[in-house]
């Protein structure tokens, strides 16, 4: 018998904190939702579950930022994680919003990628399908493997603040569109001469050497982005429902803005709240 997709994320949510229970633990703590953020978080994750033994917060893969609000709408999770701030109808059903900070959205090359700029009009170029080898651009001969996202995407509504010919661009038939930040990592890995779009935190799970590509001329750094100089970036976020927040949902947030969170935060490019308007 099949089961709908609401009661099967109910029994798998179930089914996960009851083998995570098994202990002396008061509570664990699932936070699914978006790929921005994933990585970063499950680094937290690891250092609020090592520093005590009352909680513990578990990471799981990505079901994007639908997912988190899905998931948290439903009472099936306290908190969820988010790529992106929240919009007027979304805090109008009742969510509430926990900014992690500001993280760079990157132009990234596969590791056998050679160049290491691109202006705004050469990225929509390769984009729109006119420009397909790197060589085109100066670079090692090799076929641009470009990985896009769908509209909705954080990363890819970023680079369209930016680049308005982005917004609504037409993809060349090279261009390989995924849904999950896994996948565009995945595709980053596996093909040398590949290019993609995302955050700079979530960019630390590739297994290979990924290139930071300027544009414009102007790396994609948080020190860039602090000062202004670079304009890509996503707001990394949590979000819960008024009253919903469980004792380990408080404690990890009271690890988060601790010092130490912030201090992790910074080193993975993270701007902490605060940060430049």
């Amino acid at each position: 018998m099949m089961l709908n997709s609401g009661l099967a994320r109910a029994l798998w949510l179930a089914l996960l904190t009851f083998v995570l229970a098994g202990t002396s633990r008061a509570e664990d703590l699932v936070i699914p939702g978006s790929g921005n953020p994933e990585y970063v978080l499950g680094q937290l994750a690891q250092a609020f579950n090592a520093r005590q033994s009352q909680h513990r917060v578990v990471v799981p893969p990505s079901t994007g930022t639908a997912g988190a609000l899905r998931d948290v709408g439903e009472s099936l999770s306290p908190l969820g994680r988010v790529g992106r701030m929240l919009k007027d109808d979304e805090r109008k059903q009742g969510f509430l919003y926990v900014s992690l900070g500001r993280d760079p959205v990157v132009i990234a090359g596969g590791a056998g990628v050679t160049v290491r700029n691109l202006s705004t009009s050469q990225l929509v170029d390769i984009y729109s399908g006119k420009i397909t080898n790197w060589s085109d651009l100066g670079g090692k001969a090799a076929p641009i493997r470009a990985v896009g996202r769908e509209n909705s995407d954080a990363s890819r509504q970023a680079v369209a603040r930016v680049i308005k010919a982005f917004k609504d661009i037409t993809f060349g038939p090279g261009v390989k569109i995924v849904n999950l930040d896994p996948q565009l990592l995945a595709l980053l890995d596996r093909y040398p001469s590949s290019l993609g779009f995302l955050n700079r935190s979530a960019l630390a799970a590739c297994t290979t050497r990924v290139v930071h590509l300027a544009l414009d001329g102007v790396d994609p750094t948080p020190e860039n982005l602090e000062r202004g100089s670079y304009p890509a970036w996503v707001e990394l976020g949590l979000i819960h429902k008024p009253n919903g927040l469980t004792p380990a949902a408080r404690a990890f947030l009271d690890f988060i803005r601790s010092p130490e969170g912030e201090r992790m935060l910074r080193r993975y490019g993270i701007l902490p709240p605060g940060g430049p308007g």
